[in-house]
């Protein structure tokens, strides 16, 4: 090593380690891809040419093993495996030779795709069990649909894969298994994401201005109520009812929640029976649904507001309209294998609600992140469209 090879490689390492101190004094998201980014760096700067060459040349060979894998239906097989699979089972189903499945597993369990119970016995990785089968049949998919966007809940990757014509929902709840692990995923999701009041300005955006004696947040598809006990908790005295809506069966399923928090049996593709609200707040719930679906939702939510006073809080990502992030790309390749949902770019989320006679105000974004809040009210007036609402 040359001694300008010694300094660079000293001056990235105390840039690395003083960004990840400040990733630890801030908590921020920026911080911290900021040191990830600087991390990545002295990576690749301590990579010998031999290192590059072995991952730029050498990483297809896995997308190599994964499609040989879904041609041999071994992620079908592993979908079913009870408790697991051995490498004589892989080879029956297509009379391959088991040293050939040796190696391809070999390079499925190195990858996290599957694991090792034992020599020559495999089961899937938790994490992938259900959705692997899924992303492998997708291609298989769109051929047969003539590359067409998925534009159907009960018509999509999911439903060609398992051969159900149900939902993913549907589907979900006949597999108690696969809906704990969907949970389980959820919830972890969801903790890396702070609560919306603490960036988004509630006392200008919503506070001032609420009227006491009417609902102040409805809170749509909210499942348990989290959101809102979050919101509680932060504004205790705030004036206004707090309003949990979700389907029956998961109004009923609650057991503990504030007294203060009115709950009401509700399906979004309904009209919404609570009327004039100052914010009805939709947290993660477009993103399950294509553009269609959506707009049933919100043309119900629009008939209900008061032109000037209710607002729509919609918590999505927001995908940049150029130069997206790999989460939120993944997460759209995710939704639309598996719900034929889809997340949307800032044009498409004014596309979408202008269309329903919306218009969008503000969008607020924490620090670092693309998941954020879209502000919209009615428009004034409202334009055309085959779902023109007449204010209160």
């Amino acid at each position: 090593m040359t001694t300008q090879e010694s300094t660079n490689l000293s001056t990235m390492s105390t840039k690395a380690m003083a960004s990840i101190d400040a990733y630890h004094l801030t908590r921020k998201e920026a911080a911290r891809r900021h040191a990830i980014e600087n991390v990545a760096s002295l990576s690749r700067a301590l990579e010998k040419p031999a290192d590059a060459i072995f991952k730029l040349f050498l990483s297809p060979t896995v997308l190599m093993a994964i499609k040989i894998a879904n041609d041999l239906n071994i992620f079908t097989l592993l979908s079913h495996a009870t408790p697991f699979v051995t490498n004589v089972q892989l080879s029956a189903s297509k009379d391959t030779d088991i040293l050939l499945i040796e190696r391809i597993m070999r390079v499925l369990v190195c990858n996290g795709f599957a694991s090792e119970r034992g020599p020559g016995q495999y089961e899937p990785a938790d994490l992938f069990i259900n959705f692997l089968l899924i992303m492998c049949k997708t291609p298989e998919f769109f051929r047969k649909t003539s590359y067409r966007n998925p534009g159907d809940p009960k018509n999509g990757p999911l439903q060609h894969a398992y051969n159900t014509s149900g939902s993913c929902w549907d589907w979900l709840a006949e597999n108690p298994d696969a809906l704990d692990r969907f949970n389980t995923f959820m919830e972890g999701h969801r903790t890396d994401i702070a609560h919306w009041v603490d960036w988004f300005p509630v006392q200008e955006q919503l506070l001032e201005g609420a009227i006491a004696n009417r609902p102040l947040i409805v809170d749509v598809g909210g499942g348990r109520g989290h959101d809102l006990v979050g919101f509680k908790e932060r504004f205790p005295l705030a004036v206004g009812k707090l309003v949990l809506e979700d389907l029956p069966s998961v109004i009923e399923d609650i057991q503990d929640l504030d007294d203060d928090i009115q709950k009401v049996k509700h399906d979004f593709f309904k009209p919404q029976p609570v009327k004039g609200a100052r914010a009805y707040y939709f947290k993660h719930i477009m993103y399950d649904w294509p553009d269609e679906n959506c707009r049933i939702i919100l043309h119900h939510t629009a008939a209900a507001m008061e032109r000037g006073y209710s607002k729509v809080l919609i918590e999505e990502h927001i995908v940049p309209d150029q130069n997206a992030g790999p989460q939120e790309t993944l997460l759209d390749m995710t939704v639309m294998v598996w719900c034929s949902g889809r997340e949307r770019t800032r044009r498409r989320w004014t596309e979408l609600l202008d269309s329903v006679g919306l218009v969008i105000k503000n969008v607020w974004l924490p620090d670092g992140h693309t998941n954020g809040i879209i502000e919209a009210e009615l428009q004034v007036p409202p334009e055309s469209s085959p779902y023109s609402v007449t204010a209160n």
